[in-house]
């Protein structure tokens, strides 16, 4: 995420680590190089100086029983990241219908903001509506009906109406059997008389139970003017920050957004629909710094399967019938949790350890995985141990791919069976037992 911030972040994180002595001068050095990172970041330069003094202050003061001194500090620099990103703050469903109005200028993302907060709530059983109330924007109806049938929601527009105020009474009835619902108004190049009318219009009508400002993550220290402005307008709460997944200084809009007391309740964090989740301050600070997210792979992980699909496959992986159509559901399941850089920067211990060039490779490797297991016949991917010589041949020719590939596959496959025939189903019975690891099972 955010490209040059994270990389700068990780680069600091992995020269303390690498470092045999620490002294002050030490600590100065790597702190002058932070203050930078920050600032360039179009974090405000006195945040960041604030920020600096207070990470200097406590490691010369608190001496860690803990931690050794270079994990102290790792610690320090992480625990104050937190604290000028703000807090976490998740929705609270406490009323039906639940209207959420997105607002925010042109170019913000809210129109497939609006589609991912359905795709989102819709998992979680919420029965969810979307309403397009911009009419400004000559395509934006049509992008939500297509965002709406992608994901299997209701999308409520008219193209005949140009006031976003008819649009609501047209479909107030109709609305009010959803559990959510989930306006998508338009936006200007900048916050005129005219938008301010209009969203005031509209939350005089729509009466939104949330109305959350839509915020791209490259908008730099204006953020914080937008979020007071929208604020004051249409008593905007919350923050949802989308191209997360880009090249963008992201430290302008992660500390403005704090500073506006609005704090931010979910990123965008890719093109595809699913590329979104609640914001957790400490779990994305720790993403920044190379430390990994646990709580999001772990959400990432239930999403993508389901408990019965996952207990299934635990079982047939212990009992050694784990074949090729176990693998090809394995596989989509963990297409969707993402890219393969994304979900292994999740991973405490991992993140930040793997070179984006291996990544690269082993995502190109996935890629060619789907298309060979497509072209096998069933007998195959039910005992693979029958693929030899000319049927992978006819495999490869059949997936447009080289043989070595198909052998790939199948080298990858023969290495998950060794490990569940080294893993004790019984040891790992009886440490569920004693550690609550009901939480990973989605993993499996």
């Amino acid at each position: 995420m955010l490209g040059g911030f994270e990389n700068a972040l990780k680069g600091i994180i992995k020269r303390i680590e690498g470092t045999s002595h620490f002294d002050d001068e030490l600590l100065d050095s790597i702190l002058k190089d932070l203050s930078k990172t920050l600032i360039s970041s179009d974090v405000e330069p006195i945040l960041a100086f604030s920020f600096i003094e207070h990470v200097k202050k406590r490691v010369k003061e608190e001496k860690g029983l803990k931690f050794t001194v270079k994990e102290q500090f790792i610690y320090i620099i992480y625990d104050e990241l937190t604290k000028i990103v703000g807090k976490s703050k998740a929705l609270v469903i406490n009323e039906k219908p639940y209207k959420i109005l997105l607002v925010g200028l042109f170019g913000s993302g809210k129109t497939t903001t609006s589609a991912k907060l359905a795709k989102y709530y819709k998992k979680r059983g919420f029965k969810i509506a979307l309403l397009g109330l911009d009419t400004f924007r000559a395509a934006a109806r049509e992008q939500l009906k297509q965002l709406g049938d992608k994901i299997q929601v209701p999308v409520f527009v008219d193209e005949s109406l140009k006031n976003p105020a008819d649009v609501i009474k047209k479909f107030d009835r109709e609305l009010s059997k959803f559990d959510i619902i989930i306006a998508d108004s338009a936006g200007r190049d900048a916050l005129d008389k005219e938008l301010a009318k209009e969203i005031k219009d509209i939350k005089r009508e729509f009466q939104p139970t949330e109305s959350i400002l839509v915020l791209p993550a490259d908008i730099g220290q204006s953020a914080k003017l937008q979020a007071k402005t929208f604020k004051e307008l249409v008593n905007v709460k919350n923050v949802i920050i989308t191209r997360m997944d880009g090249t963008a200084k992201g430290g302008g809009v992660l500390t403005a957004c704090f500073e506006a007391d609005a704090p931010i309740v979910f990123i965008g964090t890719g093109e595809k629909i699913e590329d979104f989740e609640e914001f957790d301050n400490k779990g994305f600070i720790s993403r920044l710094l190379g430390l990994g997210d646990l709580n999001a792979l772990l959400k990432k992980a239930q999403d993508a399967f389901t408990e019965e699909d996952a207990k299934k496959a635990s079982e047939k992986f212990f009992s050694g019938e784990f074949n090729l159509i176990d693998f090809y559901d394995q596989l989509k399941g963990i297409k969707k949790m993402g890219s393969l850089s994304s979900v292994v920067n999740l991973i405490p211990g991992v993140s930040g350890k793997v070179s984006s060039e291996l990544l690269g490779m082993q995502e190109n490797k996935l890629k060619k995985f789907e298309p060979i297991l497509s072209s096998m016949t069933y007998e195959e991917l039910t005992n693979p141990k029958i693929i030899t010589g000319t049927r992978i041949q006819r495999i490869a020719f059949g997936a447009g791919v080289a043989e070595q590939d198909v052998k790939n596959l199948l080298d990858s496959f023969r290495q998950i069976g060794k490990m569940s025939s080294k893993i004790n189903p019984r040891k790992l019975k009886m440490l569920e037992k004693n550690f609550d690891l009901s939480k990973f099972k989605g993993l499996m």
